[in-house]
């Protein structure tokens, strides 16, 4: 679950439920004492939920322990999910917050009568809320008007969260939800890699945004930045949007996959920085890197608006710092870049009956796997970028080249074995 999810739910003995069910889930064998520790709850708690939870969801799971440890396995998963979004009931404040993303303007006494509660129910979950915006969006809701106030980028990252990264919905909204996370979008192919999701959803909250009157202003002083960004869109998808919104969903929309590769980095950075034009002095790879991660960030800040970055005499300093956004970055970057370091895409060039065909594409994977690599099938990769591919064949025809490996055609186990292995 996010932690977007936890922090909607206001009612405690919800919010442990769902906790219990997350780590069981994910972890499906567990003692007691690791579920504590997972979930802050102390035994003699962990035990009396269990217990209810098991009567609650009946037949749809299977849920067994002692003492020692507990078991928990799916029988009927649709009916689990079922009595588990029935267990947030009409959840008031999922209401409330979607609600004010629709552009919903009431004062106090209108929402009471709205949402169907007491007075004392909605100052509960109204501070809740004003907790939750404060904390993680630096967002503010006016006490009386109950107007969303902040900056316009954190006001649409909350709803882009709320709308696009919960696990479960109330019954209530589920369907209203599932229509608008459903893809309608596809792209031209265009010199840059875009996720189709990613643009899909960030212009649905743009154009819920715009038709409410919040637009992002005109960058007149970055006008070369915006229009190689709209132009970049443009080569996309055919969208009617205001130019520093095609800005902005450009940036968003980037699969960040593409930038693995050096020539893709020194591109973006020849194309949008603000300062590198004809000429490109860095020249290390982490230089590169951290160059590329600066003209992104410099990009965002001035078209997606992300809160002003101040310098103080020890670095950077407020909700957001640009040498921490920056650490984060390159961070996700090398693990990410260690993952692709250790990933081969494969296809395969055989003959032979079926049975011999497979037996060699399971040998090679088990080998490569033993190898300590992660092997991914060509045909799956819509896009493989640099990923290292191979070929494997077993015919005699084939040219030899360095990204394929040779087998015979009625192969051995320890061939196999011999020529991946020579191969990495």
């Amino acid at each position: 679950m996010t932690p977007l999810f936890y922090e909607l739910l206001y009612n405690g003995k919800t919010k442990r439920w769902f906790e219990l069910l997350d780590t069981l889930e994910e972890k499906e064998q567990i003692t007691t004492k690791e579920l504590g520790e997972q979930t802050g709850v102390a035994s003699r708690t962990i035990f009396s939920d269990l217990k209810k939870l098991k009567s609650y969801f009946g037949q749809s799971i299977c849920l067994i322990g002692d003492e020692n440890g507990h078991h928990f396995s799916l029988i009927d998963p649709q009916a689990y999910y079922q009595k588990k979004q029935a267990l947030l009931g009409d959840d008031a404040l999922f209401l409330f917050l979607d609600q004010l993303a629709a552009g919903k303007r009431l004062e106090n006494h209108q929402w009471v009568h709205y949402l169907s509660l007491s007075s004392a129910q909605f100052a509960r979950i109204k501070r809740h809320l004003q907790e939750l915006l404060k904390t993680r969006y630096d967002l503010k809701l006016v006490s009386k008007t109950n107007r969303l106030i902040g900056e316009e980028a954190s006001i649409r990252q909350l709803f882009y969260d709320f709308y696009f990264t919960l696990p479960i919905y109330p019954k209530s909204l589920a369907a209203q939800i599932k229509t608008m996370q459903t893809e309608k979008l596809n792209l031209q192919a265009n010199p840059w890699q875009l996720d189709v999701s990613r643009v899909d959803q960030w212009l649905k909250i743009a154009s819920l945004r715009i038709a409410q009157g919040h637009c992002f202003p005109d960058q007149s002083a970055e006008n070369a930045q915006q229009v190689a960004l709209v132009q970049a869109l443009d080569k996309a998808i055919n969208v009617l949007l205001p130019a520093p919104e095609k800005a902005a969903l450009f940036l968003l929309g980037l699969d960040e996959r593409q930038f693995l590769n050096p020539l893709t980095q020194k591109e973006f950075i020849r194309t949008f920085s603000p300062v590198i034009h004809t000429t490109f002095p860095v020249q290390s790879t982490e230089g590169l890197v951290y160059q590329l991660f600066d003209t992104y960030l410099s990009l965002l800040e001035t078209f997606f608006q992300l809160p002003k970055l101040i310098e103080s005499a020890n670095g950077y300093q407020g909700t957001r710092s640009k040498a921490i956004v920056l650490d984060q970055l390159l961070t996700r970057f090398r693990a990410e870049k260690n993952q692709y370091s250790v990933t081969v895409c494969i296809s395969y060039q055989l003959t032979g009956p079926l049975a011999v065909t497979r037996w060699i594409q399971a040998a090679v994977e088990d080998t490569c796997r033993n190898a300590g690599m992660h092997v991914v099938d060509r045909q799956k990769m819509t896009h493989p970028g640099f990923l290292r591919q191979i070929q494997v064949t077993n015919h005699s025809r084939i040219e030899k080249t360095l990204s394929t490996i040779h087998l015979s055609v009625l192969p051995t186990k320890k061939e196999i074995e011999r020529q991946v292995l020579a191969y990495f």
